[in-house]
């Protein structure tokens, strides 16, 4: 297995590039979101390479978060390399473990080649499977819930989903403001729906 390719990049495209390692061109498919260094720069991606009868084709990310959702994205049923990778385009690690967190169907379906029946199954499937992400920052949200239930605690559960200490404070007295009466629960709820749109 091939964890990375590390060379000068040699050509880019919408979802492409080559990268240059000893005079070889390993073309890779990236998500459209990848931030490239100029042509000739060097550039790390850590890739998987997938094997069909129709030939080899690599698929690279910037970070390995994303690499690890686009790895479990191909466990689902239904779900094949051009929809992982469409999802991991629209939907930061961050995003997607919220999404999986409150089931939003809503921002799965978002992504272009992505129906309500595979957003379902990819919540269903993917809440029990994300052991390193989903599940422990869904399980910092219910041990939130069972704490303080202050505003901090909120914080708290939305800075272990990856959110920056601006981004959470600010989402939370949103939620606040829009819905002062409802327990931290439905708190976090609110305030990761008024963070999604801004990733």
């Amino acid at each position: 297995m091939i964890a990375y390719i590390k060379g000068l990049l040699a050509a880019d495209g919408p979802g492409w590039v080559v990268i240059d390692v000893n005079g070889i061109g390993y073309h890779v498919s990236i998500p459209s979101t990848t931030q490239l260094p100029a042509l000739g720069h060097e550039v790390k991606l850590f890739t998987h390479m997938s094997v069909r009868e129709d030939g080899i084709q690599f698929f690279g990310f910037a970070k390995e978060d994303e690499k690890e959702c686009f790895l479990l994205l191909l466990n689902v049923a239904g779900v094949g390399p051009k929809v992982a990778l469409a999802v991991v385009s629209h939907l930061p690690p961050s995003n997607l473990r919220s999404a999986i967190a409150i089931e939003d169907v809503n921002q799965l379906v978002k992504v272009p080649g992505v129906g309500k029946k595979t957003a379902q199954r990819i919540l269903l499937e993917l809440k029990d499977k994300l052991k390193g992400m989903a599940a422990v920052e869904h399980s910092t949200l219910q041990q939130s819930v069972i704490t303080t239930g202050s505003g901090d605690e909120a914080v708290e559960a939305l800075l272990a989903l990856g959110y920056s200490q601006g981004e959470a404070r600010d989402a939370v007295k949103k939620a606040q403001k829009s819905a002062p009466e409802e327990d931290l629960s439905a708190l976090i709820k609110i305030a990761l729906k008024e963070l999604a749109p801004s990733r």
